[in-house]
C-alpha cells in the first residue's frame, strides 16, 4: 500500500486538488488545517471519490499542535510518505481581481517591520520547519519521502506591497533547496512550485487539479527541485 501524504493548509481549492490527485493514486490522505469543519467537508468530497482521507485539524503555527497532529495521522494512516506544505493567505478566487494586499496582511518594503513579518513567517517558515521535523525521522528510515512546498512568486521574485512575505517565502525556498541538497542521497525528494498565477478552477495552468497533477509528476520524477506557473525567475 503506498504510503500516506499529507497535506498541511488543506483547503477547498489547491489543497482538495493535491489530496485527490495523490489519492486516487492509492495514497490515504491527512488533512491538516486549523478549520475542522472545512476539513470534513474536504473528506467527505474526496470520500465521494474512494479516496482514503482523514481531518487532523490544527495550527499551522502551533508547533506542538501540529506536531501532534502529523503524528496521529502517522499512526492511524502509516507512514507519511509525502508532506505537502501550502498555507497562504486567502485570496479571492476571481481570475482578474486584484486583492487588497494590505487588508490581507502584506506590507510594503518601507512598511515592513519585524511585527509585520512574524506572523508570515510563523504560518509559512515556522510551521514548515516544524511540519518537517513530524515527517523526516520516518522518512529517512524508510529512506523514501517526498517534501513539497508551495509558495507564491515572492518567493523568487521581488512585488511591490507583499515585502513581508517576500521574506518569509524566499526563506523557505532556501531552505527547502538545501533539504533537497542534503537529503538526495537519503531517497528523500524536496521540490519547491512557486506558483504566479490565480488558482481557479477552469483557468488553464492556474486551475488546482492542473497544478496538483503536475506536483504528482514532479513527485514522481524527482529530477528537479523548483518549477516555475505562470512567471520566469
Amino acid at each position: 500500500m503506498p504510503s500516506a501524504v499529507a497535506v498541511v493548509g488543506a483547503g477547498p481549492g489547491l489543497g482538495r486538488a493535491i489530496a485527490s490527485r495523490f489519492g486516487a493514486a492509492g495514497h490515504p490522505v491527512a488533512l491538516v488545517s486549523r478549520n475542522a469543519e472545512k476539513l470534513l467537508g474536504i473528506a467527505d468530497v474526496l470520500a465521494a471519490e474512494g479516496v482514503t482521507a482523514r481531518a487532523y485539524p490544527a495550527d499551522v503555527t502551533d508547533g506542538k499542535a501540529l506536531t501532534d497532529a502529523l503524528r496521529m495521522a502517522g499512526d492511524e494512516l502509516g507512514r507519511i510518505g509525502v508532506l505537502s506544505y501550502s498555507p497562504a493567505p486567502t485570496f479571492p478566487n476571481v481570475a482578474g481581481q486584484v486583492p487588497d494586499l494590505k487588508a490581507l496582511g502584506f506590507t510594503s518594503a518601507a512598511e515592513t517591520t519585524p511585527e509585520s513579518v512574524r506572523p508570515m513567517f510563523d504560518m509559512l517558515v515556522g510551521g514548515a520547519l516544524n511540519a518537517v521535523a513530524a515527517v523526516l525521522p520516518a522518512m529517512r528510515a524508510a529512506r523514501d519521502g517526498a517534501l513539497l512546498f508551495t509558495t507564491g512568486t515572492t518567493a523568487v521574485l521581488p512585488i511591490p506591497g507583499m515585502s513581508n512575505s517576500g521574506i518569509a517565502l524566499a526563506g523557505l525556498r532556501s531552505w527547502a533547496r538545501g533539504l533537497h541538497d542534503d537529503l538526495a542521497g537519503e531517497g528523500i525528494y524536496t521540490g519547491h512550485l512557486s506558483i504566479g498565477v490565480p488558482i481557479v478552477p477552469g483557468s488553464g495552468d492556474g486551475d488546482p487539479d492542473v497544478l496538483a497533477d503536475r506536483w504528482y509528476r514532479l513527485a514522481q520524477a524527482r529530477d528537479t527541485f523548483e518549477t516555475t506557473v505562470g512567471f520566469q525567475p
